[in-house]
């Protein structure tokens, strides 16, 4: 009766131990999720200005984004990708595709030139996938 209450510890011992690594990796997500903005550490890169083009550089949660910004990005997406979307095995899925880009947890990194109108954009995401911490970009 020894040996199974001790393998029973040590099951119980390593589940504790995989729940405190999922927590530390749930953690940094959510730190990452709380930020006001990733690019504040990083003020070089919130402006661009070379051989002629000027450009300035925000990072924003899609709630923080006008409609507009939003629509623009996804038919930017659509006039770019849905043709490489409909050659791979995923397909082009219009109502996903707008879905993934309106989620709550999605960020966009912005450029717009100086009348403030978007000319590029990236769009990520901070997650948990099997157990790591993931930049979906």
């Amino acid at each position: 009766m020894g040996r199974k209450s001790n393998r029973a510890k040590e099951k119980k011992q390593r589940r504790l131990e995989e729940r405190a690594a999922m927590d530390a990796v749930c953690a940094k997500v959510d730190a990452a999720n709380k930020l006001e903005d990733p690019l504040s550490a990083l003020p070089v890169f919130k402006k661009y200005d070379r051989n002629g083009i000027n450009l300035e550089i925000e990072c924003k949660r899609v709630t923080a984004l006008s409609p507009d910004t939003v629509e623009w990005a996804y038919e930017l997406t659509r006039a770019n990708m849905q043709t490489l979307y409909e050659q791979s095995e995923w397909g082009w899925k219009e109502r996903e595709k707008r879905e993934e880009m309106k989620d709550e947890r999605a960020w966009y990194l912005l450029a717009r030139d100086a009348g403030s109108t978007p000319v590029a954009f990236s769009h990520f995401r901070f997650d948990v996938e099997c157990g790591d911490e993931v930049l979906y970009w």
